[in-house]
C-alpha cells in the first residue's frame, strides 16, 4: 500500500524545507546551550564547570530510554500513518507516554537515592545536583514520545520549536540563577525546569484524536524493535559518555574541567548531525512501508554529516582555542589543536551512526551492533591508556576509525552482494 495523501513523503520541497527548518532550529538551540555552558566557563572554576558539565553527561547517559522510545514511535508512527491506520499510532503513543512515565520515576529515584554515592565517586562539591536532575528525568522522558509522534508525521515545525523552547528556558533560567550566586545547583535547577516546560508543550502539540484503526500494532513487534533500538543506543552512550566520566574520575578537578570544554565541541558536532538523522529516519521508514527505495536518502545524509563535521573542525582549528581563551580564560587558549581533533573524531561517529540509524529504520541491526562493538573498543583503550587529554582523544580516534573501515568493507560487500537481484536495494 502507498502513504494517504495528507501523510505521503510528497515532495522533496517538502522534506528539504522541514528538514532545513528542524536543523536550524537544532543549531539555534545548541548554540543556545552553548552561550550558556561558555558563561558557566567563565563565572565558574574549572571544577565547578566540571561538576555542572557531569549533570549533562549523566543526563546523556539516559539517551538510551529517551531515545529508544522517540525511535520506537518514530517508526510505528510513521509505518502506521503510511498505511492509513493513524488510530493505532496515537494508542501506541500513550502507551509510551505511560512506559516514559514510570521509567522516568524509577531512574529519578535511583538517581536522587544514590545522591551521596554519586558526589563520593565523581568528586563533586555536592550531591544536590543529582536530586535536582532527578526531579526532570519524568519530563525529559515523556517529552521523548511527543518528539517521536511530530518526527514520524514529519511535523517539523512544533518539533523545531520545542527544541528553541527548551533551550531560551534553559538559558535564561541558567544565566538568571547562576548569577544569583547559586552555581551549579543553579544550573542544574535550569536543566530540570527546561524539560517541565517543553513536556507540557510537545505534550500539547502532539496530541491528536484519530479513528481510524486497523489491526493494531502488536506488542510484541514494538518490544523486539525496541531491543534492536537499544543496541544502537548503548553504542551512543558508551561512544559519547565514556571519556568525560573516566576524565572526572583519573583526571583532576581542574584538568577534568578543561578537558569538558574540550568536549563540548564534540557533542556539538554530534547533535548538528543528529538533526540529519532525526529528518533521514521517519522517511526511510515510510519509505520502507511502502516498498520503495531509499539509497538517495543515505548517500544525502552522509554528504551533510560531513559537511558538518568538516566545518566544525575547521573551525576548532583555526578559531577554536583564541576564542575559548577570550571567552573562558587564558588556561583554555591553547586547546585549538584539541578541538580540531576530537571535532575529527566525532564526525567520524556521526557518520556511523546515521549509517546505523538508516539501517535500524529498516529493521536491520547488523550496523548498530558494530556501532555498539567500536563503542566497547573506545572505553577498552581508555581505560587502559587515559594518561592525559590528548591520549584520551587518540584512543577515540582510533576506536572510531575502525569502525569507518569496517562500515565502508560492509558496505562495498552489501552492494556487490544485492545488486545482482536488487539494485535499487544496493544501499
Amino acid at each position: 500500500m502507498t502513504a494517504p495523501e495528507g501523510v505521503a513523503l510528497g515532495s522533496g520541497r517538502r522534506l528539504v524545507g522541514g528538514g532545513s527548518l528542524l536543523a536550524g532550529a537544532m543549531l539555534l538551540a545548541n548554540g543556545g546551550n552553548y552561550l550558556l555552558n561558555l558563561f558557566l566557563g567563565r563565572v565558574l572554576t574549572p571544577a565547578e564547570f566540571s561538576d555542572a558539565n557531569l549533570m549533562v553527561t549523566f543526563l546523556f547517559t539516559l539517551t538510551s530510554i529517551a531515545l529508544c522510545l522517540q525511535l520506537v514511535a518514530a517508526r510505528f508512527i510513521a509505518r502506521s500513518d503510511a498505511l492509513g491506520f493513524p488510530g493505532d499510532s496515537d494508542a501506541l503513543a500513550r502507551r509510551l507516554r505511560r512506559i516514559a512515565l514510570a521509567a522516568g520515576i524509577t531512574t529519578g529515584a535511583v538517581l536522587a537515592g544514590a545522591c551521596t554515592f554519586w558526589s563520593f565517586v565523581f568528586q563533586t562539591a555536592s550531591p544536590w545536583p543529582f536530586v535536582i536532575l532527578a526531579v526532570g528525568v519524568p519530563f525529559w522522558l515523556v517529552q521523548a514520545v511527543g518528539r517521536g509522534v511530530m518526527q514520524a508525521r514529519l511535523r517539523f515545525t512544533p518539533l523545531a520549536m520545542s527544541f528553541i523552547v527548551e533551550m531560551v528556558t534553559r538559558v535564561g533560567l541558567g544565566v538568571m540563577l547562576v548569577s544569583l550566586g547559586l552555581g551549579v545547583p543553579g544550573a542544574t535547577v535550569a536543566l530540570s525546569v527546561s524539560f517541565i516546560v517543553t513536556s507540557l508543550m510537545v505534550s500539547l502539540v502532539s496530541r491528536s484524536r484519530n479513528t481510524l484503526t486497523g489491526d493494531g500494532i502488536p506488542g510484541e513487534e514494538v518490544r523486539a524493535y525496541a531491543a534492536l533500538v537499544s543496541v544502537l543506543l548503548l553504542g551512543q552512550i558508551i561512544a559519547n559518555n565514556s571519556d568525560i566520566f573516566i576524565a572526572k574520575v583519573v583526571f583532576t578537578p581542574t584538568e577534568a574541567g578543561i578537558y569538558a570544554a574540550v568536549a563540548l565541541v564534540g557533542r556539538a558536532v554530534f547533535f548538528l548531525a543528529w538533526s540529519v538523522a532525526t529528518v533521514i529516519f521517519p522517511v526511510v521508514a515510510r519509505r520502507h512501508a511502502a516498498g520503495q527505495g531509499s539509497a538517495a536518502v543515505l548517500r544525502t545524509g552522509v554528504l551533510a554529516v560531513v559537511a558538518i563535521g568538516a566545518g566544525c573542525s575547521l573551525a576548532a582549528l583555526w578559531l577554536g582555542g583564541p576564542v575559548l581563551g577570550v571567552v573562558l580564560g587564558p588556561v583554555y587558549g591553547d586547546l585549538s589543536v584539541p578541538l580540531a581533533a576530537y571535532a575529527g573524531m566525532t564526525t567520524l561517529f556521526a557518520i556511523g551512526n546515521l549509517i546505523a540509524s538508516y539501517r535500524l529504520s529498516q529493521s536491520r541491526v547488523t550496523e548498530s551492533w558494530l556501532l555498539l562493538g567500536a563503542s566497547l573498543l573506545q572505553l577498552l583503550l581508555l581505560l587502559i591508556w587515559h594518561a592525559d587529554m590528548g591520549t584520551l582523544i587518540a584512543m577515540q580516534l582510533i576506536a572510531m576509525s575502525v569502525l569507518m573501515i569496517v562500515l565502508c568493507i560492509r558496505a562495498v560487500v552489501h552492494r556487490v552482494g544485492m545488486s545482482a537481484r536488487s539494485p535499487r536495494e544496493a544501499l
